[in-house]
């Protein structure tokens, strides 16, 4: 093991002023260890984006790098530490990029990048034995941070990033200051480098191009852990809507819809095995969006009346579809499209917070003529099962004679037949709409859309089930719609000669309080025994409300962050800020950040400068030149930081220079201690005087 590094790693076993609080016991640690502290650190940024194996290595990797398990593994070793360290460094480097490989099933993507950033970090926590490796490690653990705003930038990497990056530069200070044995002055070193920062961060935020990304990667090996999933079976959406996670907030150009009329359009469910509602496989039509493009004439015919913008800010789902108001127009962006059940796609999983924008129409008709593959599919049912319910339906049909007499016949049968509305509904075998219609007559959205669709095509009449959000609330900021997962939900849309798709909810027969007033108002006015009997249910509907308010602050934070500061980008860039300095150019904009930066050098020069000279007397500045010019030749001639300048001279006499000093101690003393301490320039002149003839008997 390097000797000289050895003693650093090795930390001071005694502390000459012995501090008395908490912070400046932590602050007087050797550097060694605030070199372990910001490594470990490192794990908080990246807790949620890379697997959890790299972050114990990263740990493991920190506890073996202690002063004390090192000086003991040294003795055991036989002095053969380096070389041991030496191959685990190796074999951990190979053997984890094997691991990333296998752990994401690819060797391309964002976060496989940044969890190969890690290892490498993790890797050269192995070689820490000068100073020099110390500050390697501290300016790749500087990338290794920022590299975790590439898989997530939500406000909570960014407040456990700054304490991280904080912990990093006190341990770049702490090593450039190991002697320092009580940590005096480090915390004002932490200040003296980050709030001179803080203005130059500013100009650079707001000035600075937002330039398009040069490359687009996926996210690897990630599933999809929230929002809806590319089926429906029973039980699905009730689990959803026990989540007050944040599913996607929208801000309306104008005038909000009605709670009731916001059926956020994903999925539409046309297979059906049984138990399962899954998405077709045939699609007539897609429709790529791009800049300037116009929608073609099967999309055209569906928009009829009123237009209303709105812009969807889509949390991060791992899936490649989004969600927008019933029969949408999506705005031309590169990257999505929308199929022919006016289904938005991305070409991509959405791995990290996604803008976007789109409209819905007053008036909407789609496919006022069904082809007759359209017709298959929307007719199609399993050869057997549920018997009971298609003979119902056959039956009812024979009654009516009519698809609208029908669907009202079937609405007045739930109304009236005792149906309830639960989150916690009974367990479903094998005929599960038998079961349902005719047994237990409990459930929630997915068993009435599921059972409704099946009475329709059983009838004869198309039908499919659409997955989505129904509702959401009012943000806290009063301008943004909020919708969460507990607003997820699933309703049917039937097609009528003449009409097209007509959406009917049939959860509105038994709760039109859903519908009308929210999941949350649904919630509230059952209580407990929305989620089960006894005990249990009481404590999922105390944990929901407790949960649901703690992440209504936190989302609404997050809102503010991603608004403004993530979502600052080249459009609000020029929109806002440009508008009111008037910039129309890049060359503006480039000027206006390079004159930004520039007041920003002169005034940091400046201080720096009024500082300097605002810490001495003028009487000082002598014996200040005097000290720096002697240290350069030895240090031993230079002041010490608590000397007094007086007792300091009497350490320079010899009897060469005593006349000097003599006569330099009583101008000093006269002049700077006298009744009126004033600074006289000829006084200074003599005693610069005196200074130069000792700096030159010095050389």
């Amino acid at each position: 093991m390097n000797s000289t590094f050895h003693d650093f790693g090795q930390g001071r076993k005694t502390l000459t002023t012995s501090p008395q609080k908490f912070w400046q016991k932590i602050l007087a640690l050797p550097a060694y260890h605030w070199l372990l502290l910001a490594m470990a650190s490192l794990v908080l940024p990246h807790a949620m984006g890379i697997p959890a194996w790299l972050l114990v290595a990263l740990i493991i990797s920190v506890i073996m790098q202690k002063p004390s398990i090192k000086a003991r593994l040294y003795r055991l070793s036989g002095g053969r530490l380096r070389r041991i360290y030496q191959v685990v460094q190796v074999l951990l480097f190979l053997g984890g990029t094997v691991a990333i490989w296998v752990s994401f099933g690819q060797a391309f993507g964002v976060d496989v990048a940044v969890s190969f950033l890690v290892l490498c970090f993790v890797a050269k926590a192995w070689e820490l034995y000068e100073k020099r490796d110390a500050y390697v490690a501290l300016n790749l653990a500087l990338f290794t941070l920022a590299s975790a705003f590439l898989i997530r930038q939500d406000l909570s990497v960014a407040m456990v990033g700054l304490p991280t990056l904080m912990m990093i530069l006190v341990g770049f200070i702490a090593i450039s200051d190991d002697d320092n044995a009580d940590g005096s002055g480090r915390l004002r070193a932490l200040g003296m480098i980050t709030l001179p920062a803080i203005p130059l961060l500013v100009v650079l935020f707001l000035f600075f191009p937002r330039l398009p990304p040069m490359w687009s990667l996926p996210m690897a090996g990630k599933s999809a852990t929230t929002g809806v999933s590319d089926s429906m079976s029973p039980g699905d959406f009730s689990n959803l809507s026990q989540s007050t996670e944040l599913a996607f907030r929208a801000e309306f150009d104008g005038q909000m819809p009605n709670r009731h009329e916001m059926y956020w359009r994903g999925l539409v469910f046309s297979d059906f095995d049984g138990v399962t509602w899954r998405q077709s496989e045939f699609s007539p039509h897609f429709w790529p969006s791009r800049d300037g493009d116009t929608p073609p004439a099967w999309a055209m015919s569906a928009y009829q009346g009123m237009e209303h913008h709105y812009q969807v800010i889509l949390e991060p789902t791992e899936q490649n579809w989004l969600f927008a108001l019933d029969y949408p127009r999506l705005h031309p962006e590169r990257g999505m499209g929308m199929t022919g059940d006016f289904t938005l796609r991305h070409y991509y999983p959405i791995s990290t917070q996604k803008r976007y924008r789109a409209s819905y129409f007053s008036q909407p008709k789609v496919d006022i003529e069904l082809t007759d593959i359209q017709k298959h599919i929307n007719l199609r049912l399993p050869k057997d099962g549920n018997e009971q319910a298609r003979a119902f339906a056959r039956e009812l049909y024979a009654q009516t004679g009519d698809p609208v007499r029908y669907v009202q016949a079937v609405q007045n049968f739930i109304t009236t037949g005792g149906f309830s509305y639960t989150l916690s509904p009974p367990v479903l075998r094998d005929d599960r709409i038998d079961e349902f219609l005719f047994g237990t007559k409990a459930g929630f959205c997915e068993h009435y859309a599921s059972s409704f669709t099946f009475l329709m095509r059983s009838a004869g009449i198309p039908a499919r089930v659409v997955a989505g959000y129904q509702g959401g609330e009012l943000g806290r900021d009063g301008q943004s719609w909020e919708v969460r997962q507990m607003d997820a939900h699933a309703w049917t849309e039937v097609w009528f000669d003449g009409q097209g798709w007509v959406r009917i909810d049939p959860t509105a027969f038994v709760s039109p309080d859903r519908v009308e007033q929210g999941m949350n108002a649904v919630t509230d006015s059952g209580g407990a025994s929305m989620f089960g009997d006894g005990m249990a249910g009481q404590w999922s509907y105390q944990q929901f409300k407790m949960l649901q308010t703690l992440r209504r602050y936190s989302d609404q934070m997050g809102y503010y962050w991603q608004k403004n500061v993530v979502g600052y980008d080249q459009d609000e860039q020029k929109d806002s800020l440009f508008k009111w300095f008037n910039i129309t150019s890049f060359a503006q904009q480039f000027w206006t950040l390079v004159g930004g930066v520039g007041v920003l050098a002169v005034l940091f020069v400046g201080v720096m400068m009024y500082r300097r000279r605002r810490q001495y007397h003028g009487l000082d500045v002598p014996l200040v030149k005097l000290s720096a010019g002697l240290a350069k030749q030895d240090k031993a001639w230079g002041k010490g930081a608590s000397e007094p300048y007086l007792t300091w001279l009497d350490r320079l006499k010899t009897p060469n220079n005593a006349e000097d000093i003599d006569e330099l101690k009583s101008l000093y003393r006269k002049h700077r201690y006298g009744r009126d301490g004033r600074v006289d320039k000829v006084v200074v002149g003599q005693m610069m005087n005196i200074v130069k003839r000792l700096a030159g008997r010095a050389k």
